[in-house]
């Protein structure tokens, strides 16, 4: 790094910490997990800039402003006032509050000089702004001098005769490297811009890009390392991202699985999509919940603009058929303005069928995957009983482009959380790794796939804590703990009691009270299983379930199933699958669920 890159690194650091967002209580486990130093998306951020402040200011629920160009300019509805205190069943762990008049109406410029490079193709303005006149753009790789940096992180930069300004999180100090065929040598990475600017809780969506250039990835072969080699660290694509996660001690959720969030988007505009997710986010406000687990990804797809993963074929019906605006960031803003904490829910080995990988762009790694005798059936294996291919952890390769997938989220998104559910290992046919488990030397397969799956999941957590410390990492597993050891190859024990896995668990107890495992005998166990005090207890409960059998429709066991857990002192909330089941036509019985609603609300207002 050469002696102007480091001043200019001086300077954004001090901005970054004078403008970053104060938490009341330490993000959990943050000081716990390690940093990892890798290269991020568009920007390169050093070890140092992936750690959170110690001491934060109030942060804005709103997102980020982005300011890529795209190819036909837009906005999108403004963010609505947060709700009052009382709308929320209770506080939050860290709260927010709008931008303040002086930072609506200007900005402090630091003088600053020398020549910053653009990561992407980014919006040239007049003011430090994403609503200001839009005076041009600058192309991806663009050297540009610098006049200046604004308190919010917008950089003043000469253009067309002038001054104007870009959104710093687009400029490096440093051209972006030319894409390379194999794995880059390990080099420490230069510093650069990631703060994100400050905005008022009405500043519009962000401009984004429609035209998504996919990383560069080498020939399938070349992914393919020793299978020995399962334990070694990886070099994770992340980034750093200032936001102050919105998370409660209560945590009151509803599931909204894809099966959601597709009708919807099926050929919407951007404000009808908006509308349908308000309202369908006033529905959890209106039963009392404060969290909403999303589906951002949950066939190797994607639900926003991913270089790792195809756009999802619920919009316009095809893999990699996008609509002209960002649905995550909406879902995301939608959520925030209602109080609500956004969990981004991915299913992180269950990718493509066969007819959706035919029209998958070749620029993707798992298609190149799909593509080569060497890789099909190791790296992707097709289950034929759930018609879908599935990724092996198995693999190094895998396993990073799982966790690039989570990063990229954590550091361009203001998510609160990554949530994965219970889609580990889908069948126990020793023929699914294979020639990985031969090569491993383990004389056990089902402890060497449950080591597998857990260097997984330890990974993940990694990544998260090294884009964001204070976003949380849950993952939803089976409500039968025999079944996610033996059968799932989750080892939900170890994870409950070891340092470095995740921040909460939501156990999926989809039974009644009178089934052969009970809805209480299942309770119980998962209250012995989680010993670390700082992993919070989340029962899951099928509300889709309501209707199916006499116990299930008496009008009350979702309601008498919330106030068990609430008198129990181990569970710290409730979550509830799905948002079709309690609102739509999902469940079993839309009179039976009729009859829920009123008493559960009561309950779920009772779960303190």
């Amino acid at each position: 790094m050469n002696r102007f890159s480091r001043v200019i690194c001086v300077i954004l650091c001090a901005l970054m910490l004078s403008s970053c967002a104060r938490r009341d209580n330490e993000p959990v486990a943050a000081t716990s997990s390690p940093t990892v130093g890798i290269e991020t998306f568009g920007t390169i951020a050093s070890p140092e800039a992936t750690t959170a402040p110690e001491t934060l200011d109030t942060a804005s629920l709103t997102e980020p402003t982005d300011d890529l160009t795209t190819t036909a300019e837009r906005t999108a509805p403004a963010a609505t006032t947060a709700p009052q205190e009382t709308t929320a069943p209770s506080e939050p762990v860290s709260a927010a509050s709008p931008a303040s008049e002086e930072e609506q109406s200007g900005y402090e410029i630091e003088p600053a000089s020398g020549i910053m490079y653009a990561d992407s193709d980014v919006n040239v303005r007049e003011l430090p702004d994403a609503d200001s006149d839009r005076i041009g753009h600058l192309n991806k790789g663009d050297g540009v001098n610098i006049t200046g940096i604004a308190s919010n992180g917008w950089v003043r930069v000469e253009f067309k005769n002038g001054e104007y300004f870009v959104n710093g999180r687009y400029l490096s100090a440093e051209p972006e490297p030319e894409a390379v065929t194999e794995p880059p040598a390990e080099t420490e990475p230069p510093t650069t811009l990631t703060e994100p600017e400050t905005t008022a809780p009405t500043t519009p969506a962000p401009e984004v890009t429609t035209t998504i250039t996919t990383v560069t990835t080498p020939e399938p072969t070349e992914f393919s390392p020793p299978p020995e080699t399962i334990n070694e660290d990886l070099d994770i694509l992340t980034g750093s991202n200032g936001y102050t996660a919105l998370n409660y001690p209560v945590q009151k959720a509803v599931w909204f699985a894809y099966l959601d969030i597709d009708p919807m988007l099926n050929g919407a505009s951007e404000s009808a999509f908006a509308e349908a997710v308000g309202k369908a986010f006033d529905d959890v406000v209106s039963l009392g919940c404060n969290t909403v687990y999303v589906h951002v990804r949950a066939f190797g797809d994607a639900y926003y603009f991913s270089q790792y993963y195809p756009f999802t074929d619920a919009y316009g019906g095809s893999v990699g058929d996008a609509p002209p605006y960002d649905p995550l960031y909406i879902m995301i803003n939608e959520a925030h303005s209602r109080g609500l904490s956004f969990h981004a829910w991915v299913n992180p080995m269950r990718v493509e069928n066969k007819e959706q990988f035919s029209e998958m762009d070749g620029s993707y790694a798992l298609k190149q995957w799909y593509d080569s005798s060497s890789t099909n059936g190791t790296f992707v294996v097709y289950d034929k009983d759930s018609g879908y291919y599935w990724l092996s952890p198995a693999y190094p390769a895998v396993r990073q482009l799982i966790c690039n997938g989570i990063a990229e989220i954590v550091s361009r998104y203001n998510v609160d959380a990554v949530h994965i559910d219970d889609y580990f290992y889908p069948t126990t046919s020793s023929s699914f790794d294979k020639a990985a488990f031969e090569a491993s030397g383990a004389s056990d397969r089902a402890s060497w796939r449950r080591s597998v799956v857990s260097t997984l999941v330890g990974e993940i957590y990694r990544t998260i804590k090294s884009c964001n410390p204070s976003v949380l990492f849950g993952v939803s597993p089976q409500g039968n703990v025999d079944n996610n050891l033996d059968h799932m190859y989750a080892d939900v024990v170890t994870w409950c009691s070891t340092a470095g896995y995740l921040d909460y668990i939501v156990p999926q107890i989809y039974y009644g009270f009178k089934d052969k495992l009970s809805f209480d005998s299942a309770a119980e166990r998962w209250e012995e299983l989680v010993t670390l005090p700082y992993v919070s207890l989340v029962c899951g409960i099928a509300a889709y379930k309501v209707g199916l059998n006499s116990e299930w429709s008496g009008g009350d066991i979702l309601s008498r199933q919330t106030a068990y857990i609430s008198e129990s002192d181990s569970f710290d909330g409730i979550a509830y699958y799905r948002h079709g089941s309690l609102f739509g036509s999902a469940n079993s019985s839309d009179k039976c669920m009729k009859k829920e609603l009123p008493a559960l609300k009561t309950a779920i207002s009772d779960f303190q």
